[in-house]
């Protein structure tokens, strides 16, 4: 949903309070999602001498408390006048919070987040993003997301939207710090209603645990002309190394795209240059170019015939 806005709230809604109500004073907020990675309990039998049964009850109480957080979040919403029918939620559950939040990204073709840049005592004036989370989903979140870094209820970083094909990382270095111009919005007179009960969890979406490097999808701009081997984007799409179209493209740390294994390869061989400028790489590295891997598997997708 395009005017959607999704916003990252933590399990403890004191860490996270500031950072929704930015949304809701700064942003045009005709419908938000409340985004939250539960953080499982990593308990064994065998290493915490429990029943199994006593475990599972762990688990039980930590999902709730989790829910009855986005309940807390929500009444939030309602209180500054969004309606109730226009606040929902995506849940993921996880083992790696900016792992997370990139994968619900992808999942839910989100783009407009909003998310924590650091805890809210380590704010400072002109500081950047010291959270790890937010560092890893500025890095790895696909260029149709627009993103607003958030501490202590101010805007840290902003990175707008882009469609290169290029390094991820271009879009990421993209960041300034704008002055908060908030924008008047309208209340919505709230329905009344008579409250769910929580234990219904009525309109909460818990998806299923998967790995953040398969299912996702990216809200992808198609051509009305038709496709061909005369695609100039063809060229994009192929690895320096093997002149082949790439089935798994990773960016190294000169810059460029190869197939990982081709540019693997290269390393075995001798490899300490760049493939592309033969200059020395700092690191060998290898960053997956998540969007440029979804576009080259649409694009195959639609050409079935090519003749790779």
């Amino acid at each position: 949903m395009e005017d959607a806005i999704y916003v990252a709230v933590n399990q403890d809604v004191r860490e996270s309070k500031k950072t929704l109500l930015w949304a809701l004073k700064n942003l045009q907020v005709k419908k938000i999602f409340l985004l939250h990675v539960h953080l499982p309990f990593s308990l064994t039998t065998s290493s915490s001498r429990l029943e199994q049964s006593e475990i599972d009850a762990i688990q039980d109480s930590e999902l709730n408390t989790s829910v009855n957080s986005l309940y807390k979040y929500r009444d939030i919403c309602i209180n500054k006048g969004v309606n109730e029918k226009d606040v929902d939620t995506s849940m993921i559950s996880g083992h790696d919070v900016g792992e997370g939040i990139v994968e619900l990204i992808y999942q839910n073709n989100i783009t407009k987040l909003v998310m924590g840049a650091a805890a809210d005592p380590h704010y400072s004036r002109g500081m950047s993003i010291t959270s790890r989370k937010a560092e890893y989903v500025s890095q790895h979140a696909p260029h149709g997301c627009k993103i607003w870094f958030i501490c202590k209820g101010k805007l840290i970083k902003q990175r707008e939207r882009s469609f290169d094909l290029g390094n991820p990382s271009d879009s990421f270095s993209e960041f300034s710090t704008s002055a908060e111009k908030p924008i008047s919005k309208g209340r919505r007179r709230d329905e009344e209603e008579e409250p769910e009960s929580p234990k219904e969890h009525p309109g909460w979406i818990l998806e299923p645990e998967e790995s953040p490097k398969k299912g996702r999808k990216e809200p992808i701009e198609k051509s009305k002309s038709n496709e061909s081997d005369e695609d100039p984007r063809l060229e994009d799409f192929k690895c320096p190394i093997s002149m082949e179209i790439m089935r798994d493209p990773h960016v190294a740390a000169d810059g460029f795209t190869y197939e990982a294994e081709e540019f693997r390869k290269w390393l075995r061989s001798g490899g300490r240059t760049s493939p592309k400028t033969n200059k020395p790489l700092e690191n060998h590295n290898l960053v997956p170019n998540h969007t440029l891997r979804i576009i080259i598997k649409d694009w195959l997708e639609k050409n079935p015939n090519y003749k790779r």
